[in-house]
């Protein structure tokens, strides 16, 4: 496997990972590393009235450490697989994209506050970016060797 491929390859691993320990962290009732409900709210889905229920929750944490597994390379190299880590890196690239008030609109969310839209700015959205990008480029195949390459 190549060098850039296998950075990436841990790069998507961990940014999935760490997004699934995160969300099962509040999925079991904490607000870390917000003070409290109303905070994590403001920074997480743009409103401090209303928090996803914790097994919405669960279901993102579950996904992400899934595609953390996938990424890393634990379900093989098969079409599917591959086509799964490509069709996540797209999904990435377009939250990174569009940001995260078109995400919260696609799910129903009210509009969000400042507060989200300024965290969305500097730190979700890049780190979407470098997440998808990551995955896609852990998606290449590994190239075939040519015959002509064997004999030398």
């Amino acid at each position: 496997m190549s060098g850039l491929r296998s950075a990436a390859r841990v790069i998507g691993w961990a940014g999935l990972t760490a997004a699934g320990a995160l969300h099962a962290i509040w999925a079991s009732g904490s607000t870390w590393p917000e003070r409290n409900a109303k905070r994590l709210g403001e920074a997480v889905v743009g409103s401090s009235k209303e928090l996803p229920d914790a097994q919405s929750t669960w279901v993102v944490a579950g996904t992400a450490l899934a595609g953390g597994a996938v990424a890393a390379g634990a379900l093989g190299e098969g079409r599917a697989v591959v086509g799964l880590r490509r069709l996540a890196g797209t999904a990435m690239l377009a939250r990174a994209a569009f940001g995260g008030e078109a995400a919260l609109q696609l799910l129903g969310r009210p509009a969000p506050g400042a507060r989200f839209q300024d965290l969305d700015r500097r730190y979700y959205r890049p780190l979407f970016g470098v997440i998808g990008a990551a995955l896609l480029i852990g998606a290449k195949k590994k190239p075939k060797q040519r015959a002509d390459s064997l004999d030398s």
